[in-house]
Parts: structure tokens; C-alpha cells; sequence
């Protein structure tokens, strides 16, 4: 008997697998990764809490960031159940484990996304600079909406 959930390593492997298949993803997530941890040890109060590092991951995790946010701004369940706001008014070195596992999720469902469309234009027959470019364009375009 196969119990519920009991293939989700297996599917997170396969994604990872196909993330780094491609070496745009496979510098996505490094960049992601390094980001990440970067800001959880500034978050904690091991090092340096630079706003650019941060901000970089937040831009590359932005369509999922989005998500997220309006989820806990819709719901409020916190707030409305308890009282307290967990979101805003916790410290911050509470959040930071998860800030990362967020990142690294986010990051590998991008990477994914990422690693199919530059194989499908390579197969189709596009440039081979044209996924770089436009994933750049884009990431560059929302760090310049994020910080106007």
C-alpha cells in the first residue's frame, strides 16, 4: 500500500534534476542559494543584514513572493484569531529558516520553469542567447519596479 505524499522526494529530485540540466537555471539557483543564506546570516545577526543581497533574492522570487504576500494580507488569520500579527511583529531570526526553505522551493520551481523554456526555444529553433537575455531583461526590470 503506497501512502499519500510518499513520492514527494522522488518528484523533488526529478525537479532538481531537471533545474540543473541547464546552465541558466543551475546559475539561478546558485545565485538564489548564495543570496538566501547571505541574508538569513545578516537576518540572525551573524553578519552584514545588506539591503542589496535581500533584495536580490526577493526579485528572484518575486512571482511566488507575490503569492505568498497577498495570502497572509488577504487572510489574517493570525491577526484575527490570536490577535497578534506573526508576520510583522515577530523577530526576524524566527522567520530566517524559513525565509530560506521558501527561497530554495521558490527558487527550484523558477529553475525548473526556466530549464523547460530554454530547452523548448532551443528546440525550436531560437537563438540560444535569447532565454538568457529575456530571463535578465526581466529579473533586472522588476529589481528597477521593486526599488523606483
Amino acid at each position: 500500500m503506497k501512502l499519500p505524499g510518499s513520492d514527494v522526494p522522488a518528484r523533488i529530485r526529478e525537479a532538481a534534476l531537471t533545474a540543473w540540466s541547464e546552465p541558466l537555471p543551475r546559475g539561478y539557483l546558485v545565485l538564489l542559494a548564495v543570496c538566501a543564506v547571505w541574508s538569513m546570516t545578516g537576518g540572525v545577526g551573524l553578519g552584514e543584514d545588506g539591503w542589496l543581497i535581500r533584495s536580490i533574492a526577493v526579485v528572484l522570487t518575486m512571482p511566488w513572493l507575490l503569492v505568498a504576500h497577498l495570502l497572509l494580507v488577504v487572510t489574517q488569520l493570525d491577526l484575527w484569531l490570536l490577535g497578534y500579527n506573526f508576520y510583522f511583529e515577530s523577530p526576524a531570526w524566527l522567520f530566517e529558516p524559513l525565509w530560506v526553505l521558501y527561497c530554495l522551493t521558490a527558487g527550484l520551481l523558477n529553475a525548473r520553469l526556466l530549464a523547460r523554456v530554454s530547452r523548448s526555444t532551443r528546440e525550436a529553433g531560437s537563438a540560444p542567447w535569447w532565454v538568457p537575455m529575456f530571463t535578465l531583461v526581466f529579473f533586472a526590470g522588476l529589481f528597477a519596479l521593486w526599488h523606483a
